[in-house]
């Protein structure tokens, strides 16, 4: 059983009933800063039965709270890689496609290069809120992972954190020891590859994003050969959980993007 990925079946606690032999595509989702796999569990609902929703769990996040968070990108892409580079060998599933938003849309793309280099592309990646890693203000990430009372002001003006839990100092704990990891993973995030990805690039971005206006997200354009496009969709930072249509696009993405040319040899 992965480590790093979760299975997400349409309600906590149900089994993945999916078969593997039978999978047309997986849907891998990348957290944002702080955020656990459960985040997009609400997608599975739906997804076909020949397409599996998975999502990585970062340590110190989610199901995996008791271990010591990972502190840099390359902690999280070698294991990950690797694990799917496998899992390829044994099971290929014709179509894998990349999740990620904010934090995990970075993440999604170091992902994706480090399967294009070991020969098992995925046939899309699909990068949410957050702009490419050479226009990300590094700094002021590294500050947020430093100073905690700053990291609290941030968290608080995201507003997807009750109150009641960052006025409490148990509580709030388990919120800052994860995010404090990955806005210095964030701090530390390797600029793009010089040369393009091969790989079709869709971008997201919200209409009401303060954090990440469209046009810093529309700059992912730079890093693909094959470009998708960029849709701006209802919501704020937190789009993808303020619009039904995030869960859909994937789904017709998933059920309608070639298969790649490596996965079809």
């Amino acid at each position: 059983m992965s480590t790093w990925m979760r299975n997400l079946p349409s309600a906590p606690g149900l089994p993945d009933t999916r078969d593997p032999g039978l999978l047309d595509a997986r849907v891998l989702c990348l957290p944002y800063a702080g955020g656990t796999a459960s985040a997009y569990r609400s997608w599975a609902s739906v997804m076909p039965p020949n397409v599996q929703l998975r999502a990585v769990e970062l340590p110190g996040h989610g199901l995996r709270l008791a271990e010591e968070p990972v502190r840099r990108s390359a902690d999280v892409i070698r294991p990950l890689a690797d694990e799917l580079s496998r899992e390829h060998r044994l099971l290929p599933v014709p179509r894998t496609i990349l999740f990620g938003h904010s934090m995990g849309a970075l993440l999604a793309y170091e992902l994706c290069r480090a399967l294009c280099e070991r020969g098992t592309p995925p046939a899309a990646l699909v990068v949410s809120g957050m702009c490419p890693a050479d226009r990300l203000d590094r700094k002021a990430n590294g500050l947020l992972a430093e100073r905690q009372h700053l990291l609290i002001d941030h968290i608080r003006q995201l507003g997807q954190t009750p109150p009641e839990v960052l006025e409490s100092p148990k509580m709030r704990e388990l919120v800052l020891r994860p995010a404090r990891a990955d806005f210095e993973l964030l701090a530390h995030i390797p600029a793009p590859a010089a040369t393009p990805l091969d790989v079709p690039v869709l971008a997201l971005a919200g209409q009401h994003d303060f954090i990440q206006p469209s046009h810093f997200v529309a700059d992912w354009k730079r890093h693909t050969k094959q470009w998708l496009g960029m849709r701006v969709l209802h919501g704020d930072h937190f789009f993808p959980w303020q619009s039904e249509d995030v869960g859909y696009l994937l789904n017709e993405l998933a059920r309608t993007i070639p298969v790649p040319a490596a996965a079809a040899r």
